[in-house]
């Protein structure tokens, strides 16, 4: 008797777990393989092929013409040339490209610096580029904020992160013929988190390192198959999503989406490849960083005739979180709404049309009608203007004559 209870709590254990595991799927409903059943995302979802445009936000200086990082940090965006060129990180307008200030780094040369990542307190110089993959002093430049200042020429001192890669036992020189050469990292969770350029198979792997001054042997956490080069990698500021940018041995250039993932493992969660256009359209590029949740620049070495150049990279459409109507099963229309928290503009994108005109609301936090809007079948993209809004929380509601939609969105 005393054995029954046990049975049957294993027995309800079991089939709680079946349960469990029956809801992991694809939960992307952008995703060719959606899971509409499915409430945990598995990261297996998969994406049809996407082409997207790469506008121009303005010409660089010739005097970064090896732009090979940048970060947006504290409303400033920061950038550096790579190997050979001088130790110094500049400060550019964002809007216009123009150079503001000079860090020069005073202790160390600039052996090959390849991409530049920031926290609160530092920024940090990726100095691992390594094409012969015959280095034995890869290292992060830890450089604080701090002893920056605002003048527009500065020295500062950094320190130095060194480290290793385990799994490399080979140090002949091998021109472009090896998987240890790296070009891009960012910063979460205290550590550094780097992804090499492999030349040889044309993937990545991925390694983290302490952000802290010492010797390390960088962990290994995963290899992921790029199907080409990366130069950049960026996080934003809420660690929700991140990108690896690169580009092809023929030219083309792509942006890898990594988004809903568990917190800290990147390679976990999406991955979305998105075509950019060709190096002959937009240069070699290099630097990539998040300025907001759903928005990144882009930066390109001067390329042929091609000079350096900043450029914008719309990625709300493909990450926002999908308001779906109704059972999508049955063909209901979907949306993004993006950037969610947002300030002055709302972007509605209609990801699978059905012909059929839609309503918008949006109500306050104390249920007062604020805005309403029709969405136009014919119109896949709107535009809401939200900036007689104050600050706070709304909800959005979509209707249409078979479903209806709520999202709450932030207005900052």
């Amino acid at each position: 008797m005393k054995r029954q209870p046990t049975a049957l709590l294993l027995f309800l254990t079991v089939c709680l777990g079946y349960r469990a595991a029956a809801q992991t799927g694809c939960t992307d409903a952008r995703a060719t393989n959606y899971a509409p059943t499915a409430t945990t995302n598995d990261g297996s979802c998969r994406y049809p092929a996407t082409s997207v445009a790469l506008p121009l936000r303005a010409t660089l200086p010739a005097e970064v013409n090896e732009t090979s990082g940048l970060t947006y940090t504290n409303q400033q965006l920061w950038t550096l040339n790579d190997s050979g060129n001088e130790p110094v990180l500049y400060r550019l307008d964002a809007a216009t490209g123009a150079v503001q200030q000079r860090v020069r780094i005073s202790n160390f040369a600039n052996v090959d610096w390849e991409d530049l990542t920031d926290d609160d307190h530092y920024l940090y110089i990726g100095d691992f580029g390594n094409n012969a993959g015959n280095r034995r002093d890869l290292r992060v430049l830890r450089v604080p904020k701090s002893a920056i200042g605002t003048a527009p020429e500065v020295a500062v001192a950094a320190e130095a992160i060194t480290f290793s890669y385990p799994q490399q036992t080979d140090f002949q020189p091998a021109v472009n013929q090896h998987n240890f050469d790296a070009e891009a990292f960012f910063y979460a969770h205290d550590s550094l988190h780097i992804f090499t350029k492999n030349w040889a198979n044309q993937q990545t792997s991925y390694y983290t390192v302490p952000a802290t001054p010492g010797t390390y042997a960088a962990r290994y956490r995963g290899t992921f198959n790029t199907s080409g080069l990366v130069t950049g990698a960026a996080l934003n500021a809420a660690g929700t999503e991140a990108a690896l940018l690169g580009y092809t041995t023929t030219g083309a250039a792509f942006v890898w989406l990594l988004f809903d993932f568990p917190a800290g493992q990147v390679l976990r969660g999406n991955k979305r490849r998105l075509e950019l256009p060709s190096a002959l359209a937009v240069g070699q590029v290099e630097g990539l960083t998040f300025t907001d949740r759903y928005t990144a620049l882009v930066s390109n070495e001067r390329f042929l005739t091609l000079p350096p150049r900043l450029y914008t990279l719309a990625l709300g459409e493909w990450l926002a979180p999908v308001a779906t109507t109704g059972n999508s099963s049955a063909g209901a229309a979907r949306f993004a709404l993006y950037p969610n928290p947002t300030r002055h503009v709302l972007r509605v994108q209609t990801l699978a049309p059905t012909g059929e005109d839609s309503q918008l609301t949006l109500h306050d936090a104390s249920g007062r009608l604020v805005l309403t809007t029709q969405l136009h079948a014919r119109n896949q993209s709107h535009e809401l203007n939200l900036a007689h809004l104050t600050p706070g929380l709304y909800i959005a509601r979509i209707t249409s004559a078979h479903a209806t939609y709520a999202q709450t969105v932030l207005v900052e």
